[in-house]
């Protein structure tokens, strides 16, 4: 049998435990010690802070520990330029809101008209006149987001020559010259070959340059 003494240790921290974790979700809950007091947002440039602590809704003097974190982050990804965001409590009383912004890398035409794309292929916001970038096409994301890494693989002298990069799928990426020729490319895969072989190749006549398989190009008539 159990001493009385131990039982009444055992009684006493079994109390001094429930009176502490009723302590603690009091304070965390319903006390005025742990409220959003202040809202710190980092990494924005082009995007102000303000904008981006109205459209996560979070208010002041709301209990940190009730904070519906994935719902703020979802409000928030909702601002077309945000590429990523962390949303963490900073306790005791402060909300730290951790966003990276896209950078334009391309332009890609859609049904509502021209817009810039980040690395991942989405196209997030319209173009201005005066942005210049490279322009891409693709039928989804995920293949214009090969235009951009095959046309981030070309030589300055190529860029300086393509109107545009062009994905049907990650393996069919084919371009189009300001000479109004069309090179076929392939896939991602030995571009500095391709490149050194259609330097060649452009200097013939033709309407189309495939360099898919660069050991065995073809011109086209």
């Amino acid at each position: 049998m159990i001493k009385k003494h131990i039982k009444r240790r055992i009684l006493f921290v079994l109390v001094l435990l429930t009176a502490l974790t009723t302590t603690v979700i009091y304070i965390a809950w319903y006390s005025n010690l742990l409220i959003v007091k202040s809202i710190e947002v980092r990494g924005n440039n082009l995007i102000t802070s303000e904008q981006i602590q109205e459209v996560s809704q979070i208010s002041l003097n709301s209990q940190l520990v009730k904070l519906p974190i994935s719902d703020i982050k979802q409000r928030i990804l909702e601002i077309s330029q945000i590429g990523t965001v962390e949303v963490r409590r900073g306790w005791p009383s402060n909300v730290v809101i951790q966003i990276s912004e896209r950078i334009p890398l391309a332009i890609t035409n859609t049904s509502q008209g021209e817009f810039l794309v980040d690395v991942t292929g989405k196209p997030y916001i319209s173009r201005n006149p005066n942005d210049n970038y490279a322009f891409i096409t693709g039928p989804d994301d995920s293949s214009r987001a090969f235009a951009i890494a095959v046309w981030q693989t070309f030589p300055d002298w190529l860029k300086a020559e393509v109107i545009s990069t062009n994905a049907d799928n990650p393996s069919s990426i084919w371009m189009m010259l300001n000479n109004g020729r069309k090179v076929l490319w392939g896939s991602i895969n030995q571009a500095n070959d391709k490149a050194a072989v259609l330097k060649v190749l452009r200097r013939m006549a033709g309407s189309a340059y495939d360099v898919s398989i660069p050991e065995t190009p073809v011109v086209r008539p």
